[in-house]
């Protein structure tokens, strides 16, 4: 799970040079990227690499380091804030004013073989909304972005991974897939494909403990599915 790939002094961001030895080291490891719809299909090492908020620096200084390994990722973008920039934090402490991806900048990520999913209309908490909100929110997300796109949009990320059952409801109805915040190394057996948890990236992140979140049950254990519902 990335969000912000940018020397800024967002506590989202990770600067590109250390973005490029992440992904260099998960190259030099082996790992192949899949997308959504490959859950469950038979691929030694695979992994997803995904970008919440759709922040521009996403097209301009991940994309050249994904396409240098050949490697793929999903960005979940906010439909109404397409081309705007991520207002939802204005009123944090350590805010950062980052620009989000235009309708071009979507086509052209398109264009490179990378996906695009949803992360609402307006990142706002689906758990503060009614259900007429949260029904927006969700589905008409989804036809809005497939619009800008012209392709379907199959795959959800809960904004702040706020949940609550009646959220997940109106996500099933009409997602194949949705990613939560919850840490641990995603296992078909174990978890939902509603639920699916993520491993958490930071820019100070050393080549070892990447292994240990990898390889081993470091990030398992920091699962926690009473998150799910807030």
């Amino acid at each position: 799970m990335y969000h912000s790939i940018s020397k800024d002094k967002s506590n989202l961001s990770i600067s590109p040079k250390n973005f490029e030895k992440q992904i260099n080291f998960l190259h030099k490891l082996g790992y192949k990227t899949i997308n959504f719809d490959d859950i469950g299909k038979k691929i030694q090492k695979s992994i997803i690499i995904t970008f919440d908020d759709g922040y521009k620096d996403n097209l301009i200084n991940a994309l050249p380091i994904l396409k240098k390994y050949n490697f793929t990722s999903t960005c979940f973008v906010v439909s109404d804030l397409i081309g705007c920039s991520n207002i939802w934090d204005v009123n944090y402490k350590n805010y950062v004013y980052k620009e989000l991806l235009t309708k071009n900048d979507l086509k052209e990520w398109k264009n490179y073989g990378m996906s695009i999913g949803s992360h609402g209309k307006s990142h706002k908490s689906l758990i503060k909304l009614n259900s007429n909100q949260m029904y927006d929110e969700i589905f008409n997300s989804k036809k809005d972005i497939e619009n800008s796109i012209g392709s379907k949009v199959e795959t959800f990320s809960y904004p702040f991974g706020h949940i609550n059952k009646i959220s997940v409801e109106y996500v099933k109805e009409i997602y194949d897939f949705a990613v939560t915040t919850i840490r641990s190394r995603f296992n078909t057996s174990k978890h939902k494909l509603y639920y699916i948890p993520r491993i958490h990236m930071t820019d100070n992140l050393t080549t070892i403990k990447l292994y240990l979140k990898l390889k081993t049950f470091y990030e398992d254990i920091k699962y926690n599915e009473k998150q799910l519902y807030l």
